[in-house]
């Protein structure tokens, strides 16, 4: 991955969060106000931010004293603090003009992704990114019938977020790998890189991403607080 492509990133991150870029000190606290009841944990290299609402920055603020960045990630770390399950970790693979991608599927319009729904489970369709409006979507099809297919989202205002989604009874059969290298090309043709976010609980998910070629940089948690 380009050196540019980790700027751009480590600069959007900071920009949404209000926060220096980083590299000034290894856990950067923000409030950015974004959650009133829950923190966001972003993981990027060897730093760490943490999103906290207001009323809770005391108590974060001891809990990561004396840690290192990388176990602000864990969700285990922050167990002793969630009021409920949390979501992630996730972590993120992108693609820039170094990755090679092969553009083997076909678009398809976002109304047409809906045909999925009805085959995976609610959690499945969540996780994949396939509950936010898609900019462009890559699919394959066999009589009809959309098999699978790859959003393609905006991201900090470009297009770049790739979600990716396979019927249970056709996957192992490389269709995950088709529709997510036609999306990522594109997101890397229009924005210059893309990203999969992907559930580090799902080894199929993470496995794909790695068979793709791209590079795991960075992660993020979201952690309710009561």
């Amino acid at each position: 991955m380009l050196d540019a492509t980790r700027s751009r990133i480590a600069g959007h991150w900071a920009m949404r969060l209000g926060a220096p870029v980083p590299g000034l000190t290894p856990i950067t606290l923000t409030v950015s106000g974004r959650h009133d009841d829950a923190a966001l944990v972003v993981v990027l290299g060897g730093q760490a931010w943490v999103d906290i609402p207001l009323a809770h920055v005391d108590a974060v603020a001891a809990h990561v004293r004396g840690h290192r960045p990388a176990e602000l990630g864990d969700a285990a770390f922050w167990t002793p603090l969630a009021s409920a399950p949390m979501r992630g970790p996730a972590d993120h693979f992108w693609a820039d003009h170094t990755t090679t991608l092969t553009a083997d599927a076909a678009p398809v319009s976002p109304d047409r992704l809906a045909g999925l729904r009805e085959g995976v489970r609610p959690e499945e369709w969540a996780e994949a990114g396939f509950d936010r409006p898609a900019a462009l979507g890559f699919g394959v099809e066999a009589d009809g019938q959309l098999l699978a297919a790859a959003t393609l989202a905006p991201l900090w205002g470009w297009r770049a977020d790739v979600g990716v989604l396979v019927l249970p009874g056709h996957r192992g059969h490389g269709l995950g790998a088709r529709v997510a290298s036609a999306a990522l090309a594109d997101g890397v043709d229009q924005s210059g890189f893309a990203v999969m976010r992907v559930a580090r609980s799902s080894a199929a998910a993470t496995a794909l991403a790695v068979s793709l070629g791209l590079e795991r940089y960075g992660s993020n948690l979201l952690v309710p607080l009561a």
